[in-house]
This record gives structure tokens, C-alpha cells and sequence, in this order.
């Protein structure tokens, strides 16, 4: 479950990303989209997507390449490589306040053993272990307005780490 749990919440975070991130660009667009519950008007601009609807208005930034530590939450295991593409940060900011995502992926031709012990260290013991498939993941700093998600699996002879964190009012 815990497992199940933690993939979500990483595939939550990477579809956010990827949508927000596929919305640059430099001319104005403007849209409106007829919903049952009423009209939401969509306006596109430098990299920034707004939806406006009867209950208020959200703005989207993203951007691209590696996130730094202090925006995934956790340390990055050093010499670890980003892997080109494959995180950026988003930022919903409303009447509400802000909500933020940020996530990355890492490798290293470090062991598993290895990197386990890096984290383990840093986070303390992985909330799940599978020694089997070689795959720990943490879950820290969790609370009403962020928490970030670490894990550490090998693939491929080479050891993956993937992080992501949301923070902020997630009601946006």
C-alpha cells in the first residue's frame, strides 16, 4: 500500500509538471471552455496559464531542468547526475495562496547499498524497502501544506533517484 502510495503521489507530481511545463511560449492566447458549471476563460502568455471562472482566478508558471535542494525538499545525492528532461518545478498561485511542485530524476553508478545508506543518514530508515527489487522510498517533511517523496530503485546497473515535492495550499 505504502508502495501503491508513493508511486501515485510521484505520477501526481510528473503529470503537474509536464502539463505546466508544455505551456511556455511568448504570444498572448485566449480561450474560454463552456463547462456544465459554468464558462472558464484561459489565457496563455509567457510561459504563464491563468483560468479565470466564477470563484476566482489561478495562475500556472513552470519551468524546466534540474530543481535545486531547497526546492525539492531533500538533498541530491552528491555526484549524482540529472537526468536531462525529466523534472521542473510548477506554481499555482490564486486568491487562496500558492501551491508549489517540484520533482527530478538522478542517477549514479554508485550501489544501491550505498546510496541507501546516503539517505538513510540524511532522512533516517525508508517509511518502504524492498530488498528484492532494490527500492526504498521516504516520505518526509510530510504535513497539511508539503511533503516530499524520495526514492532510491536500481535499474539498468545503475541507481536511480527520483524526488518530488509538493508545498503549498493544494485546494487551488
Amino acid at each position: 500500500m505504502r508502495k501503491l502510495l508513493a508511486m501515485l503521489l510521484l505520477v501526481t507530481l510528473v503529470a503537474t509538471l509536464v502539463i505546466a511545463v508544455g505551456c511556455g511560449g511568448s504570444k498572448t492566447e485566449e480561450t474560454t471552455i463552456k463547462t456544465p458549471e459554468g464558462e472558464v476563460q484561459v489565457e496563455e502568455k509567457d510561459g504563464r496559464v491563468t483560468y479565470e471562472t466564477e470563484e476566482g482566478k489561478v495562475t500556472y508558471e513552470g519551468s524546466e531542468g534540474a530543481p535545486s535542494e531547497a526546492e525539492l525538499g531533500a538533498p541530491v545525492y552528491p555526484d549524482a547526475e540529472y537526468v536531462e528532461g525529466s523534472g521542473g518545478t510548477a506554481t499555482a498561485t490564486g486568491e487562496e495562496g500558492e501551491f508549489t511542485t517540484a520533482g527530478a530524476e538522478f542517477v549514479t553508478e554508485d550501489s544501491y547499498a550505498k546510496v541507501v545508506d546516503f539517505y538513510t543518514g540524511k532522512l533516517g530508515a525508508p517509511m518502504y524497502e524492498d530488498t528484492t527489487s532494490k527500492e526504498a522510498t521516504w516520505m518526509i517533511n510530510a504535513n497539511e501544506e508539503s511533503f516530499t517523496v524520495v526514492t532510491v530503485s536500481e535499474e539498468e546497473g545503475k541507481v536511480k533517484i527520483s524526488i518530488g515535492r509538493m508545498a503549498g495550499k493544494s485546494n487551488l
